[in-house]
């Protein structure tokens, strides 16, 4: 097995992007192809990677299509070709999300028969975690399109959180059936009569209750749903935060107060997870957020190895065509 990671793409890159490959230095991990600036080989090659230049880089604020189109030397288009041409397994990237889903279905191609791919995030929630799909890859999804993606997302956790008949639920304004646009209504019939464990519609304020494993959206709504809670973590974080550093004034109340407010926020913050899977495509795509930590960097390549492990494109390929 081999990872490609891509060293130019978070906001800090290659500072984490580096740190991230030393974390992984003295873990069983597997074998890593890094691409990136020339200047940064040497360093790469001494944390034990192999390495690929790549001259040109994809920038934050470069318009995806004509990044894909324009740019075929830059880290992503490397990556991207050496993964058509299964040189490697997957590919992990903490840059620009459009021109990752770009190159992703010029250059792999979707899964026969989905239309559109879904970007599959983890979630924490009372009982553990479940996954919500789509969170930004396609704002104006068909029924059929939440059919996959249902599908999909019951694979992705299955495979990666062990539940053996995930239960699927509709992320919509009402719980139930006649609730929310044509679209929801639609798919809810087709899901209802489908072979997967689907439960019905699940509203905004039961989303973290651990009601449903896999949550379904279209992108716009799954994405702002995401930075919603990510924000709200925040705020939530710098609040107990300060509780804690008022117990440090009361002497011994810290070591009462700082253990569970450690805990909180491993469980709640992306970095445990690392990143989101565009699932859908012929290939293993794991797409960090910009401001990636080393650490979420070195989990979202966790993340890239456990799924090549389970094999998740074939499985995904079994299910689907059912």
């Amino acid at each position: 097995m081999k990872i490609g990671f891509d060293l130019m793409g978070s906001d800090t890159a290659p500072k984490n992007e580096l740190e991230a490959l030393r974390l992984l230095k003295d873990e069983p991990f597997g074998e890593l192809l890094v691409v990136g600036r020339g200047d940064y080989e040497a360093e790469v090659r001494e944390l034990g990677c192999e390495f690929r230049v790549a001259d040109d880089v994809i920038g934050m604020h470069d318009i995806p299509m004509v990044a894909v189109k324009q740019k075929r030397n830059s880290s992503l288009a490397v990556l991207f070709g050496m993964l058509k041409r299964k040189e490697i397994d997957a590919v992990v990237s903490a840059g620009n999300t459009g021109a990752i889903m770009g190159f992703s279905v010029f250059e792999l191609g979707v899964i026969d028969p989905v239309s559109k791919p879904g970007l599959a995030i983890t979630m924490p929630t009372e009982t553990g975690y479940m996954v919500l799909i789509d969170v930004g890859a396609n704002i104006k999804p068909k029924p059929i399109d939440f059919v996959h993606y249902a599908a999909m997302g019951s694979i992705f956790s299955r495979l990666t959180q062990h539940k053996d008949s995930p239960k699927v639920g509709i992320l919509n304004i009402g719980s139930e059936s006649g609730k929310g646009d044509e679209i929801r209504q639609k798919s809810y019939e087709l899901l209802k009569d489908s072979k997967l464990n689907f439960i019905g519609n699940v509203e905004g304020n039961d989303i973290m209750k651990g009601f449903a494993d896999v949550i379904v959206s279209d992108g716009f709504t799954g994405n702002v749903v995401l930075k919603l809670i990510e924000g709200i973590v925040d705020i939530i974080w710098k609040m107990l935060r300060d509780t804690v550093d008022g117990a440090r004034r009361r002497k011994f109340g810290q070591y009462l107060v700082r253990p569970a407010v450690d805990d909180l926020k491993a469980k709640f913050s992306y970095e445990e997870h690392g990143g989101g899977i565009l699932l859908g495509v012929e290939g293993v795509v794991i797409i960090g957020h910009g401001r990636s930590s080393a650490f979420a960097l070195k989990n979202a390549l966790k993340l890239a190895k456990t799924c090549v492990e389970y094999n998740i494109i074939e499985e995904i390929k079994k299910e689907i065509k059912k």
